[in-house]
């Protein structure tokens, strides 16, 4: 339980630092972040960009969340999320690749980009897609910082990864 309240702690933390401090008068350039503030960043949203509905999982609910920190130019490998999460962009921007085209049980086949999204620090947090091959960047220059958790199943995976 230490280790999980520990954990925590240091998630909170670590948000916390990256939410400008300064008055409103500043901009981002001035200190490389995004400047907060109180609001909503997502509210009442039920369908993913690319227009599918989001449903909630038929098994065994649980949560998995994650902050991923990616250095300028990293590249993930093609892959689909069974489920849906809830993502939040902290710094940086997020290029997500999606082959809308090639069905899910076509793991190992050539996989091609048929639309492309970004979002990045600022924007209001968005549903991951689900069951869709994607890949996503850091094309700035900069750290992407982002947030996500996945509204999965007790024991499933939260990603599958293309086999090669």
């Amino acid at each position: 339980m230490r280790i999980k309240i520990s954990f925590i702690l240091a998630l909170v933390f670590t948000a916390s630092s990256c939410v400008n401090t300064t008055s409103n008068n500043e901009s981002e350039s001035d200190h490389g972040i995004v400047a907060f503030e109180n609001g909503d960043v997502m509210t009442a949203v039920s369908v993913d960009p690319l227009g599918n509905k989001f449903t909630y999982p038929t098994g065994d609910a649980a949560i998995t969340s994650q902050v991923k920190v990616w250095e300028p130019s990293f590249s993930s490998p093609w892959h689909y999320h069974p489920y849906t999460g809830v993502a939040y962009v902290l710094q940086g921007e997020l290029t997500v690749n999606y082959d809308t085209e090639t069905s899910l049980e076509d793991s190992s086949s050539e996989k091609s980009a048929t639309l492309t999204q970004s979002y990045k620090a600022g924007d209001k947090a968005f549903l991951g897609v689900s069951n869709t091959w994607h890949f996503s960047q850091n094309l700035g220059d900069e750290d992407l910082i982002f947030l996500v958790t996945w509204l999965g199943e007790e024991g499933e995976v939260i990603a599958v990864l293309e086999e090669k």
